[in-house]
């Protein structure tokens, strides 16, 4: 507890073990990956392999010579001292919610937002892979206790094959939720047809959908045709993707198909939200008649209804949007242990300068996450303080 406040992370992230994807993937896909140690060094080079020949990391050039240099090991143990040293193992992540006074935690991966997503991917291969992290999170989860919460990868190569993956995640991993990228697989964009089964899917399991952009992934991303710096490119793709997600989902009519499927919208900062609704439900009134006219509602109802948006403690729009959409649509994130983050003062910073009152605190840090992540807040565990 912070203040005598209970605390959800909508999003705090793993850092994955080097022998990952070789100990967790069926035997019969272990021939398709290759280290990339020559392009990103001997640590990130297997933990963004090379898979079926192809590069799974397409960064900027400064960061792959980034990657490729000492210079995130050292960050890491400058910065996190023994959680790093202990490779930021399960018990190390409980020292690290600790700190902060988080009771729970969604973790995400940091490595997996890359691999099972690659352009190009065989269908196969992309739910192996996603399959390999879904049974490693599962056990790093058990291991570090009910208060991490895991979620699980859902690549779209295969919509029939994730929907299987999916189902057997939920059974044998725990997960609550799945990370969903919001960028196109195979000319398919996210909202095509085909994906509608892995959604239906997620809504009959009664587990989120999360949308989460990576910036660093060899897939198609906005921007990717026009900048050639980790700066632009990462700037435009966080956004701007979550934006064409959800006007995908809303106005394709996913959300009255699927009216309980919950979906949240994640490292994408809240400040385009109120300008995204306004300029969609303004278009909704022109032409919606003409085009879509079996949709039963305007974007801004859909995500009202079924939606939610995270921010971190930098985001300055946060208390415009918990304004504009309500606090009931907003969760803060911590982005533990990536570059942005504050650990450990991410949220003792947020408390510091945040406009929001008690009840709307006690919606952001607490009972949206619940409801996101489908979580009985009554039967969570908190730690001692405050409680």
């Amino acid at each position: 507890m912070y203040d005598g406040l209970p605390i959800f992370d909508a999003d705090g992230h793993v850092i994955e073990p080097t022998t990952l994807w070789w100990d967790f993937i069926d035997p019969d896909f272990r021939s398709a990956l290759e280290p990339d140690a020559a392009r990103l060094g001997e640590t990130y080079g297997r933990l963004m392999p090379r898979v079926e020949g192809r590069p799974t990391f397409q960064g900027s050039a400064m960061m792959t010579e980034y990657l490729r240099s000492d210079s995130v090991d050292d960050m890491q143990r400058e910065r996190f001292g023994s959680i790093a040293e202990q490779g930021f193992s399960p018990a190390g992540l409980i020292d690290a919610i600790d700190a902060e006074g988080i009771d729970l935690a969604a973790v995400y991966p940091s490595f997996g937002l890359h691999v099972p997503y690659c352009r190009d991917l065989s269908p196969p291969l992309a739910v192996a892979l996603a399959r390999a992290y879904n049974r490693w999170i599962g056990e790093y989860a058990r291991e570090a206790g009910p208060r991490v919460v895991p979620i699980g990868l859902a690549p779209l190569h295969d919509p029939a094959g994730i929907e299987a993956e999916i189902r057997r995640s939920v059974r044998e991993d725990g997960v609550r939720g799945f990370m969903i990228r919001p960028n196109p697989i195979g000319g398919r964009p996210l909202h095509h047809p085909g994906n509608e089964r892995v959604f239906a899917a997620l809504q009959e399991l009664d587990v989120a959908a999360i949308i989460h952009e990576g910036r660093g992934a060899n897939v198609t991303y906005t921007g990717e045709d026009r900048f050639d710096t980790w700066y632009a490119s990462r700037a435009a793709s966080h956004p701007m993707e979550a934006m064409m997600a959800f006007a995908g989902l809303a106005v394709d009519g996913y959300f009255d198909r699927l009216p309980r499927l919950r979906v949240a919208f994640l490292e994408s900062g809240t400040g385009w939200l109120p300008y995204w609704l306004d300029r969609l439900d303004e278009h909704h009134e022109m032409w919606a008649a003409g085009e879509r006219p079996d949709l039963q509602h305007p974007p801004s109802v859909y995500f009202e209804r079924q939606c939610a948006i995270s921010g971190e403690t930098d985001d300055r729009f946060v208390g415009d949007v918990v304004r504009f959409a309500g606090a009931q649509r907003v969760m803060w994130a911590s982005d533990f242990p990536h570059m942005e983050c504050h650990w450990p003062d991410s949220l003792r910073l947020f408390m510091e300068k945040t406009e929001l009152d008690r009840d709307a605190l006690r919606s952001v840090l607490w009972e949206t996450p619940c409801r996101i992540y489908g979580l009985d807040p009554a039967e969570l565990p908190k730690t001692a303080e405050g409680s």
